[in-house]
């Protein structure tokens, strides 16, 4: 809104928006209807993807031709109108799946034929057009599900048959072309709904009631 002073009630920032997306340590993607991808908020890993690594309070224009857009901790994920994937910001456990850890002030190309996409705190989950998952970024607590603890900078593919994907801080749940729900990654709490505590490194079914 063009200030630094923290708002209790709601501000009007922007009009013809059609999806916004909040990253977890202060940054905002906002899409317009016209498809143009505009970003505000913490730039000092590079998330906003205007070619700098200054913050912004107010929005700033980065790219045309975009239709879907998810905000990770410090990484952004933007799918153009083309099915490409591009991604900026983070890429300190790869998470953006460029194939470099250095990171990035403007989108960087990262794959062909995505049709969603979803970042998590420092990783990134890929659904393919031909529905095939994919993931990239820390690994760690097995977030990434491909059987390993070990952080990837290219995105791997995980398995077939997937509709649907949405990334949380440390771990992963997915939804199946057969409608089941699958989960990996960080379990402290029982996030994954497995019936257990224990993190898991690939991705589990989840017995709903």
């Amino acid at each position: 809104d063009g200030t630094n002073t923290n708002k209790s009630s709601p501000v009007k920032i922007m009009d013809n928006v059609k999806n916004a997306s909040a990253g977890g340590a202060g940054h905002s993607l906002i899409l317009k209807t016209d498809n143009t991808l505009w970003t505000v908020g913490r730039n000092a890993e590079g998330q906003l993807g205007d070619g700098s690594f200054v913050n912004k309070n107010t929005p700033v224009k980065i790219m045309d031709n975009v239709k879907s857009i998810s905000a990770g901790g410090t990484h952004s994920l933007i799918l153009k109108t083309d099915n490409t994937l591009w991604a900026t910001g983070y890429s300190g456990s790869g998470g953006l799946g460029y194939g470099g850890l250095a990171n990035k002030n403007t989108p960087v190309k990262i794959m062909d034929d995505v049709k969603d996409i979803s970042g998590g705190s420092i990783h990134s989950l890929i659904l393919k057009t031909d529905n095939t998952l994919w993931a990239t970024g820390f690994n760690g607590t097995g977030e990434l599900g491909d059987g390993t603890s070990i952080s990837k900078s290219t995105p791997v593919k995980i398995m077939d048959n997937v509709k649907n994907v949405s990334a949380g801080e440390s771990h992963s749940v997915i939804v199946k072309t057969d409608n089941t729900v699958w989960a990996t990654g960080f379990n402290a709490s029982g996030q994954l709904g497995e019936g257990t505590n224990t993190s898991r490194n690939v991705f589990t079914k989840v017995q709903l009631p």
